[in-house]
């Protein structure tokens, strides 16, 4: 309830809205932040709590489907300490929403075994087989790729220049640079299949279409028919950069997280998993009524993101605690989303 209205992690600040969202409360400003505090420590180490409210999360997109997973990374300070949070999202609708992430002891991309493990995790709460993954050059690896296939996944990953390079020179048809030099001369889609720890996988390269972009080429692996919509499709993962400018800057100021214990900070970011995904629920009702901003070029924007808007009515639900309590339960039926496996 809270979060919408202070807009921030930071607990301090928080607390001002306490007061005037309870009825009749005549509590010290001090006593507040004492509160928040103490919610936090009974109940930041409990994981059985934390796996409820991940479930929930979902509960409130149902019917905006989910067919697409995001990984992406993302990393700030709180104080002089840094943090990198490697966050798994869903695109609900149009929007990606974060359903599971985990704290990383370091800067920089993470490991093959990191991200197998976060994955192994995910999959014991939501039921992800038959869904399409996506992410950037960064989250690549054999054994990745073969865990992801291996666990009914399938996935557009793009790569950097030379990754597979003797891979796929070892497999019949054109070598590597032979593919690079055709689909760039030719302005065509090449493709071939390649082994990484015993299964196919497709390999295909595609010219860039995007305007004044480093690179004139985009280089795919994928357990998808490696085509244009395949490459198209991979464009969808700059969603979850959306995600993360919505929660840290443009929004709900995550980055003012001051909670350094881990179970704590879990806690916290998902009740802010929640109230962005509140949020979206209420913009994606709006999402026809919103004007378009339309430019020379053909393409066309919202006005205001399907967030912003959301959260600017979210916020009207939120002025009150007990009514906030009865517009939340609305969406918690007794039964799961098929999306979401039963955890004890």
């Amino acid at each position: 309830c809270l979060i919408p209205l202070a807009r921030t992690a930071n607990l301090n600040k928080m607390k001002d809205y306490i007061g005037a969202v309870l009825p009749k409360d005549g509590t010290q400003p001090s006593s507040h932040y004492k509160r928040l505090i103490r919610f936090f420590q009974d109940w930041g180490g409990k994981d059985a709590l934390l796996n409820d409210l991940l479930r929930l999360n979902l509960r409130i997109l149902r019917g905006m489907g989910f067919k697409t997973l995001l990984l992406d990374g993302t990393s700030w300070t709180i104080g002089q300490a840094k943090v990198h949070y490697l966050v798994l999202a869903v695109l609900a609708g149009s929007v990606a929403v974060p359903i599971y992430w985990v704290q990383l002891a370091k800067l920089g991309a993470s490991s093959q075994k990191e991200r197998q493990e976060m994955m192994t995790s995910a999959l014991k709460l939501f039921n992800l087989r038959g869904m399409t993954l996506l992410a950037d050059r960064e989250y690549t690896g054999k054994k990745w790729f073969k865990f992801l296939k291996d666990s009914g996944l399938n996935f557009v990953v793009r790569l950097k220049w030379a990754d597979f390079h003797e891979e796929v020179n070892q497999q019949p048809g054109r070598k590597y640079q032979a593919m690079y030099q055709r689909c760039t001369s030719k302005n065509k889609l090449v493709r071939k299949r390649i082994i990484l720890e015993g299964s196919p996988f497709s390999f295909f390269m595609v010219p860039n279409q995007k305007p004044g972009a480093k690179e004139d080429y985009m280089i795919f692996l994928t357990t998808l028919p490696p085509t244009h919509a395949t490459a198209e499709l991979y464009r969808r993962r700059w969603k979850i950069e959306s995600l993360f400018l919505h929660l840290k800057t443009n929004g709900y100021n995550l980055e003012g997280l001051n909670l350094k214990n881990a179970g704590k900070s879990k806690l916290l970011l998902a009740l802010f998993a929640m109230a962005y995904s509140l949020a979206i629920r209420e913009g994606w009702k709006r999402r026809d009524l919103t004007p378009m901003n339309r430019y020379k070029d053909g393409s066309q924007c919202r006005e205001v993101s399907i967030f912003r808007d959301g959260l600017a009515i979210l916020t009207t639900k939120c002025r009150d605690f007990l009514d906030f309590i009865q517009y939340i339960l609305a969406f918690f039926s007794a039964k799961n989303h098929r999306f979401c496996k039963n955890v004890q």
